[in-house]
C-alpha cells in the first residue's frame, strides 16, 4: 500500500534534513524547509474548515506550492484535484462544480481565469506566488502559510488520495480517485533511486505529471521542478543540473531532438529517460539512442485508472525500433488478454489488456456505473487492446474504441499508423474511420509531414499499398500541419474526424 504522503516527506526530511528536495529556477528547498511548508500549509487549511474526504480543485501552472498543495491536502485528509489549465472555462466550471468544491486553490496567471470561473458556492485560495493578480476575494496564500506557522497539522487524518482527471480524448475529463501509486514497483521497476536527481518537465496537473514528480520525492531524491516544458530549457537544465532520471512525453523528446543543442549539449548524466502516453516512432527512437546510448531510455504503458501495466528498456528498445512493443508486463502487475466474453486469449491473439495491481485507481468520483465498465472481475481494463508475442512481450494494439469497422472487417488503426509512420516524409500518421454508405466506414489516414516535406496522397498511399493487406488500405488520405491533441499529447480522434469531415472531399479515392 505504501506511506502516505506527508509521513514519506517526514520521514525523509528526518533522515536527509539538508539534502535539495526541490529547485525551481533561482530557488531551492531542502527537505526540512520543504516539510516546514509543508506542515505550516497542513494547519492553515485544517484552520479553514478543508474536512477529511474534501475535493479542493487546484488551477496552475507547475509551481512549488502545487507539490506542498498535495501533501498538506492529504495530509489532513483532504483530496487534490487538479485540474488541466488547457481546460475551457465551462469543463472548468464543470469540474469544480462535480468537486463539490468550497475551495478552490489557484496559481499565478489564473486572477482572470478565477475571476471568470467566480460562483458563491466556493472560495478561492490564491497561491503559488498568486497575490498580484488574485481575485478581491481570495484568501491569500503568503498569509495562510503565516497563520500556521505556530499551529501543529491535525493528527491521524493522514492519507494519499488525489483525484485525477483522465485526459478527456472524449468528452468531459473524469475525476479518477487514486490512493495507490506504486511508488515502490515503479523505482523498481523504472530504476529510480534515492541519489537521483530528477527532472520534471510535465504538468503537475495531469496523472504521469503528478506521479512521477511525486516519486523521488516520496523516496528522497532530488527534483528540479519546470513551470513548463521546453526543449532548449529542459536541455540546458539536464546538462547544468547533472540530471539523471526524468519523465518525457513522446512529442516532447521530439522537439528535443530536432532543437539545435541537442548534438553537442553534455548529457552523459542521464541514466534513463521514460516516455510513454503515445508511440515513439521508429525514426525517434533511433535518434535517441544513437544520441544517448542503449539503456537509457525506457518506454511505459499505462492509464490514470490502471496504472504502469507493462516496460520495454534496456537492449529490447533497439530490437523493437519498429512497431509499438510496449514491453513485459510491469513489476508487482497481473495481467491477462481477454475476449469479449471474459477469456484468456491464446498467445499471439488480440485481447483486451486487462491489469490487476497495488497501483490501480479506485474508482470515477461518484460514477458506480462508468466505475463497474472498468472491471473484468477483480482486474481492471480502460479498453487497450495488445498481443503477447512469443517472449513474453506485450505489443499495443490501439484502443478498443480504435477500431475501423472497414467492410465487415475489424481493421486496427494503429496498424496502418505504424507503417505510414515509415515514410520519410511522415512526421506523424493518424488512422480514423469516415462515415461510408458502402463500407460502413472508410479508413482515413491523416498525415502531419516533416517539416519541408510535402508527399503526393498517392505516394503514400502506394506505400501502404504496398506493405499492407488490400483490405487495410487507406482509402483518403489528408495532410494537415497540426492535428488536435490534448495537454499530454494525445491525438482527439472524434475532433480530427469532424475536422476532416468539414474538409472538402480530396485525397485518394477507392
Amino acid at each position: 500500500m505504501g506511506m502516505p504522503l506527508l509521513h514519506a516527506l517526514r520521514l525523509n526530511a528526518r533522515r536527509l534534513p539538508h539534502r535539495a528536495a526541490l529547485r525551481f529556477g533561482e530557488q531551492a528547498w531542502s527537505y526540512a524547509e520543504l516539510l516546514s511548508r509543508t506542515e505550516q500549509a497542513a494547519a492553515a487549511l485544517a484552520a479553514l474548515g478543508i474536512a477529511p474526504g474534501e475535493k479542493v480543485p487546484m488551477l496552475s501552472f507547475n509551481h512549488p506550492d502545487m507539490l506542498v498543495a498535495y501533501f498538506a491536502l492529504t495530509g489532513i485528509g483532504a483530496v487534490p484535484a487538479p485540474l488541466n489549465y488547457r481546460l475551457a472555462d465551462d469543463d472548468l466550471r464543470h469540474g469544480i462544480s462535480a468537486a463539490h468544491a468550497r475551495f478552490v486553490l489557484f496559481g499565478s496567471g489564473f486572477g482572470e481565469r478565477a475571476a471568470a470561473l467566480a460562483d458563491t458556492a466556493w472560495r478561492p485560495i490564491a497561491f503559488a506566488s498568486a497575490a498580484h493578480d488574485a481575485p478581491e476575494n481570495a484568501w491569500h496564500g503568503e498569509e495562510l502559510l503565516r497563520s500556521g506557522t505556530h499551529r501543529a497539522p491535525p493528527a491521524g487524518r493522514e492519507g494519499s488520495t488525489i483525484m485525477l482527471h483522465t485526459s478527456g480524448t472524449t468528452g468531459r475529463p473524469k475525476g479518477a480517485l487514486r490512493s495507490r501509486f506504486g511508488f515502490e514497483e515503479r523505482a523498481i521497476a523504472q530504476r529510480f533511486g534515492i541519489d537521483d536527481r530528477t527532472l520534471a518537465a510535465l504538468p503537475l496537473c495531469l496523472s504521469a505529471g503528478c506521479v512521477y514528480t511525486l516519486l523521488p520525492l516520496y523516496l528522497g531524491a532530488s527534483v528540479t521542478l519546470l513551470e513548463h516544458f521546453d526543449a532548449g530549457a529542459v536541455i540546458e537544465t539536464i546538462e547544468r543540473e547533472r540530471i539523471t532520471a526524468t519523465m518525457l512525453l513522446p512529442a516532447m523528446l521530439q522537439a528535443m531532438v530536432d532543437h539545435p543543442r541537442w548534438r553537442d549539449a553534455d548529457l552523459s548524466s542521464l541514466r534513463v529517460i521514460q516516455s510513454g502516453a503515445g508511440t515513439l516512432s521508429g525514426a525517434l527512437k533511433r535518434r535517441l539512442l544513437n544520441r544517448l546510448g542503449e539503456g537509457v531510455l525506457n518506454i511505459y504503458a499505462a492509464s490514470t485508472e490502471v496504472g504502469p501495466y507493462a516496460n520495454l528498456d534496456g537492449a529490447e528498445v533497439a530490437r523493437h525500433l519498429d512497431g509499438n512493443c510496449v514491453g513485459r508486463p510491469f513489476f508487482g502487475v497481473e495481467l491477462k488478454l481477454l475476449d469479449d466474453e471474459g477469456r484468456e486469449v491464446a498467445p499471439g491473439e488480440v485481447g483486451e489488456i486487462c491489469c490487476r495491481s497495488d497501483s490501480q485507481y479506485d474508482g470515477y468520483f461518484e460514477d458506480d456505473a462508468l466505475t463497474e465498465s472498468t472491471r473484468r472481475g477483480d482486474f481492471l481494463t480502460v479498453g487497450d487492446l495488445g498481443r503477447i508475442d512469443a517472449d513474453g512481450l506485450l505489443h499495443f494494439v490501439g484502443r478498443k474504441r480504435d477500431i475501423i469497422k472497414s467492410g465487415g472487417i475489424n481493421v486496427y488503426a494503429s496498424e496502418i499508423e505504424q507503417v505510414l509512420q515509415q515514410h520519410p516524409a511522415v512526421a506523424e500518421a493518424h488512422c480514423i474511420g469516415l462515415p461510408d454508405e458502402r463500407l460502413t466506414e472508410l479508413i482515413c489516414a491523416v498525415i502531419v509531414p516533416h517539416a519541408g516535406a510535402s508527399p503526393a496522397p498517392e505516394e503514400l498511399s502506394a506505400f501502404a499499398a504496398a506493405r499492407l493487406a488490400a483490405y487495410k488500405k487507406p482509402r483518403r488520405i489528408v495532410l494537415l500541419s497540426e492535428v488536435p491533441k490534448n495537454l499530454t499529447g494525445r491525438v482527439l480522434k472524434a475532433q480530427l474526424a469532424e475536422q476532416v469531415l468539414a474538409l472538402s472531399a480530396t485525397g485518394v479515392a477507392p
